[in-house]
């Protein structure tokens, strides 16, 4: 279009936009402002490129007019000094003056007339000075030759100076000439590149211009499609209006309705709305929220609002404003909102029981603690329903189900008919047998350790499902707040700390946390630390106590014990840091070191032909260790890197390890029969195996526990148990060691019952190796 009218019309967009910002959003707008940009753009890159074609015809005109007449001037004064000396040399040679003379007077008015031209073109130049001097000077030789040569007596010798001195100053004016000629070439070189740079320059901006308009070009056909497109969108978004199944209103700026779509009357009807006014469908706050949106920068808002009969309606606002309208979309959102409610309800509660789950007692929790500044008192209380493992693998998960959903509605029972605070509220199931009370108000200081009391007794009746009767007990563990913990995590840590406590005791019964939990608690984390780098900085140290031959009392072998000795000297005792071993799994390594150990020492001591051949080191094996899938290939591996004999080693398996998978126990103990190791069973008597499994154990020996020996001389059933002991070992093929022994009494009971080997204080207290060396080998 037209300039004028493309300003015209800018003008009234202008008049009509409320802000300048409204109007640059605009795509007409954006096109225009682009197409007059191109066209000043155009005009600016058109005047540099007339003034840059102007300076290039400059350049080439001085270079026509005035440069190349000056070197063709030159040229001629280069050509006028040779041929006159040529001429003067001819002359000397023919002494003809009519022929010579007039011809160096031609040469003569021809370099007047060619140095005229070059002395107007360089004027204050020191070659011009040069030139004219050395011309005189030629002239002024060439006429004392003329008249040397005219003479009768021709004076030669003269005549031939005065030749080479004409010749030396001819030549002399040369290099002037040279210098005239460098110095026009000097000019012509700066007039030619200042020529090219107006040449480059015109030629970046032609391209530059040509790369923009491609740009624009490009801005403008993405703006103009954009606009067909939103044109476009906007009659079919007009058609969409009345196929859509959700409602659609169409305002004025203000506010004013001007369009609903059929789905509308629709909605109207749904609600048994008949008023057959379609604003009645609009929230009472619709014109507030559309002026709102209006003064602000966005042009979109979004808000749920609930109408009668339950039903949830989501309003949807959008603002054109460069066709000063507003779309109001409608959607009910009714079923949604019941369906994501639902979909909240199953994520915070136990699908089994109904209850809420750990999520929901976590936030609840964690609200309880960050929410109370006051630190006001309340209690946590975790419930364990013991041995339920065992019935869901006896009678299988879905009777466990069955029995969890009645246990956890016997809770409900209990918490709703306890008191007037609603505890059915505060019952969550953590996971598959764990529950938990959180008492978030105390009307009394021991609130909670009786609520525990009376839901320990309550529970302690039996269950009937499905014509099977189940006696469940409960191991309840309690921490307060504040204190106990001032963070959540902690309490949850300290009630679940109770709570172990309570079933490493065999289950049934109530702890609340204490102080003494805390301190074992801790110590035990510090010792598991400090167990983890016990080897790394060699802590750890082997022990041995003598095993010695009734009767004779004779060394015939050593049992290994482990022992740890902190870098401050101090010593852990075995008791204290096998069972974290144990727990924590340490157990394998440092069973293994204990074994590849006591392999070395033995290696040793065989080197040192200090053992007999009946001679053996019993080592101690844990159930873990034992029962590992690597136990039998590993302790191969250790006897071909200590190279010994197998014999020499006795393995010590505890009567509880054994029981706990009869069958595998078995396999693993032919596995280690088969390498060659002696075997026997530690502590027996003490735990619950059956002679019927004994004696398919194919072991060596039996060893008797410290605790039927320690009062033997004072108490007969010890005694009659130990000789029980003795006689079914000996029965078996069996050899008999009793450990414990610590005085002359014991020594001689044990003896007389028939124990071939003695263990105990009386002969020796376990000691390291090189006591061992000193006290019996040497």
């Amino acid at each position: 279009m037209p300039v004028t009218k493309c300003l015209d019309w800018l003008l009234s967009r202008l008049s009509r936009a409320t802000t300048i910002k409204e109007l640059l959003v605009q795509p007409r707008v954006k096109i225009l402002l682009a197409y007059l940009f191109i066209l000043s753009l155009g005009l600016a890159i058109s005047i540099t490129i007339f003034l840059s074609g102007r300076q290039v015809t400059s350049v080439a005109t001085t270079l026509i007019e005035e440069k190349l007449p000056r070197l063709e001037a030159i040229n001629e004064l280069y050509l006028d000094i040779l041929e006159r000396e040529r001429l003067l040399y001819e002359y000397y040679a023919t002494t003809n003056s009519q022929v010579i003379l007039p011809k160096l007077a031609r040469i003569d008015q021809s370099f007047s007339a060619n140095f005229r031209t070059i002395e107007s073109a360089f004027p204050n130049f020191d070659s011009i000075e040069k030139i004219r001097f050395g011309d005189q000077k030629v002239r002024h030789l060439t006429q004392e030759l003329d008249n040397n040569l005219q003479q009768t007596n021709v004076n030669w010798d003269q005549a031939r100076r005065q030749l080479v001195e004409l010749s030396d100053t001819g030549r002399n004016i040369l290099p002037s000439l040279e210098s005239l000629v460098t110095q026009i070439k000097k000019e012509a070189f700066e007039s030619s590149k200042e020529t090219q740079k107006s040449t480059e320059l015109s030629t970046q901006l032609v391209i530059s211009f040509s790369i923009f308009v491609i740009i624009i070009a490009a801005f403008v056909g993405y703006y103009v499609n954009r606009y067909i497109t939103e044109t476009i969108s906007r009659r079919r978004l007009a058609m969409f209006a009345e196929r859509s199944p959700n409602p659609i209103m169409s305002f004025s700026w203000r506010g004013e309705l001007s369009y609903s779509n059929p789905a509308c009357h629709q909605l109207m009807q749904q609600q048994h709305n008949h008023s057959n006014r379609t604003e009645s469908l609009l929230p009472d706050d619709f014109q507030v929220r559309l002026i709102e949106l209006q003064k602000s920068n966005n042009n979109y808002s979004q808000w749920v609002s609930h109408i009668h009969n339950d039903g949830i309606l989501q309003y949807s606002l959008s603002l054109l404003r460069d066709l000063d309208t507003c779309h109001l979309y409608i959607e009910d959102i009714t079923e949604r909102t019941l369906a994501q409610q639902q979909l909240k309800y199953e994520a915070y509660h136990d699908v089994l029981t109904d209850l809420p789950n750990r999520r929901f007692f976590d936030e609840h929790l964690n609200e309880l603690v960050q929410k109370n500044k006051q630190k006001k008192p309340f209690s946590l209380i975790l419930i364990h329903i013991d041995r339920f493992d065992l019935v869901t693998s006896s009678a299988g998960f879905k009777t466990g189900d069955v029995l969890m959903q009645t246990v956890s509605q016997q809770l409900r029972t209990f918490c709703q008919g306890y008191c007037s605070l609603n505890l059915e509220n505060k019952l969550y199931r953590l996971d598959s047998n764990k529950f938990s009370l959180l008492l978030d108000h105390l009307p009394e200081h021991d609130f909670a350790e009786h609520i525990a009391q009376e839901l320990h007794h309550s529970m302690g009746k039996a269950v009937c499902i499905v014509g099977k009767e189940f006696h469940l007990s409960l191991s309840i563990g309690i921490s307060h707040y504040p204190s106990h913990s001032l963070e959540s995590e902690a309490l949850l840590a300290n009630a679940d700390a109770a709570l172990t406590r309570v079933k490493a005791a065999g289950g049934d019964g109530i702890l609340c946390y204490n102080q003494d939990i805390h301190d074992k608690e801790q110590a035990w984390i510090t010792l598991e630390r400090d167990l983890r780098l016990a080897i790394e900085r060699n802590e750890l140290e082997l022990y041995y106590q003598p095993k010695i031959t009734a009767y004779k009392h004779k060394i015939n072998g050593l049992e290994a014990l482990i022992r740890w000795f902190k870098s401050d000297n101090t010593m852990v005792s075995p008791a204290n840091f096998i069972p974290i071993a144990e727990q924590t799994g340490l157990i394998i390594a440092i069973g293994d070191w204990v074994i590849k150990q006591a392999f070395q020492q033995l290696k040793t001591w065989q080197k040192m032909n200090l053992l007999e051949d009946d001679f053996s080191i019993a080592i101690n094996l844990s159930a873990k260790q034992f029962q590992h899938p690597d136990f039998v290939d590993n302790i191969k591996l250790y006897l071909i890197e200590a190279d010994i004999n197998p014999k020499f080693i006795e393995l010590e398996i505890t009567e509880s390890l054994l029981m706990g998978n009869i069958e595998k126990s078995i396999y693993i103990m032919h596995q280690l029969k088969e390498i060659g190791f002696k075997l026997s069973i530690d502590d027996f008597g003490t735990g619950y195996s059956s002679l019927s499994y004994l004696k398919q154990f194919p072991i060596d020996k039996l060893k008797i526990d410290r605790a039927f020996v320690m009062d033997i001389e004072t108490n007969n059933d010890d005694k009659v148990l130990a000789k029980s002991i003795i006689d079914l070992a000996h029965n078996l093929n069996l050899s008999v060691i009793a450990e414990g022994v610590e005085n002359d009494q014991q020594l001689a009971i044990i003896e007389e019952l028939g124990a071939e080997e003695i263990q105990g204080f009386y002969f020796s207290k376990p000691k390291p190796a090189k006591e061992i060396e000193t006290q019996y080998f040497n």
